[in-house]
């Protein structure tokens, strides 16, 4: 499973970002950033129109996902530590599993709101935008983790973002993919 999924994010990587799986990797965040966004603006419609369990439940997916946004932006641009990655990753796939619930929260809403005659697209877009959402994070997720190497800082530098090593180009997306590792040198013992 491990060999297709790298041999299929690989692909991807070819075949949308010119090789570069740093790119894949930041594009697919960068979708995942602006379906967040729209997500947190039709929050405010959810609170201002629907009942309190509803609300509660739109109110606290924004915060967390606004709270992994601006963590994994830190993590993707400087904290580049095996801790960092792996917390992270940990955090996009429970959030991911809160929004596939949230879809279906949303159709039950959608659902009891048909059968009272009241009107429920507001509910379906929610249960839609929540599945996207859970569907970007989960294989988010999966690229992630079979390209991770390509986050981790490789000079021991975790809160430098690679600056040891020639400036911010390591916390970015610029520059072609290094499959190279140079182990720690000296007496840890």
């Amino acid at each position: 499973m491990g060999a297709a999924l790298s041999h299929f994010t690989t692909y991807l990587a070819n075949s949308l970002c010119g090789g570069s799986s740093r790119k894949l990797i930041a594009g697919w965040w960068y979708s995942i950033l602006a379906l967040s966004l729209i997500i947190s603006l039709t929050t405010f419609w959810t609170v201002s129109t629907r009942s309190s369990a509803e609300s509660f439940s739109a109110l606290w997916s924004t915060i967390i996902v606004v709270g992994l946004c601006i963590g994994g932006t830190m993590v993707m641009r400087r904290f580049h530590t095996s801790i960092a990655v792996g917390f992270f990753m940990g955090s996009v796939v429970a959030t991911s599993q809160l929004f596939f619930l949230l879809f279906l929260i949303y159709l039950g809403y959608a659902k009891d709101r048909d059968d009272l005659g009241y009107a429920s697209a507001g509910e379906k877009l929610s249960a839609l935008l929540s599945l996207l959402q859970c569907l970007l994070l989960g294989s988010f997720a999966a690229i992630l983790g079979a390209h991770r190497s390509q986050i981790l800082d490789k000079n021991g530098n975790p809160t430098a973002g690679g600056a040891a090593a020639g400036g911010a180009a390591s916390a970015t997306t610029a520059g072609a993919d290094d499959d190279t590792y140079e182990p720690p040198q000296g007496d840890f013992a």
